[in-house]
């Protein structure tokens, strides 16, 4: 009994830090965001970081943390289907156009609480 309940533990704590500290509870939030903003709430460690640029592209430049979600190259919906709904969200890409079309599309979806980085990565600093 002792293993199972240890096992069990041991998937829930590896689960948490997979997608995040903290469960969202609270105000619904869909926004874009300038790079203070975005920069202060990745610094809190409460949110997943989503890339929704091609591969090409993440590896030549990415936020450090990032997931990356296949836009383009790939079925983004099946991606976000697996994701918790329930936790904080930080999406970017290369200018600010697919995060805007991925965050609206994770608001259909059914998650709570998703920033962009307006301006995307190219203007990241």
């Amino acid at each position: 009994m002792k293993i199972i309940t240890l096992l069990t533990l041991s998937f829930l704590f590896a689960t948490t830090a997979l997608w995040g500290q903290e469960k969202f509870e609270g105000e619904k939030r869909f926004e874009s965001v300038g790079n203070d903003e975005f920069r202060e709430a990745l610094e809190t460690g409460d949110y997943i970081l989503l890339d929704t640029r091609t591969v090409k592209e993440y590896e030549e430049r990415h936020i450090e943390g990032a997931k990356l979600v296949l836009y383009n190259d790939g079925d983004m919906d099946a991606d976000l289907k697996n994701m918790p709904k329930d936790r904080k969200y930080l999406v970017y890409c290369a200018v600010g156009v697919r995060s805007k079309v991925a965050m609206n599309r994770m608001k259909e979806l059914g998650f709570n609480y998703v920033l962009e980085l307006d301006k995307g990565i190219k203007e990241w600093k």
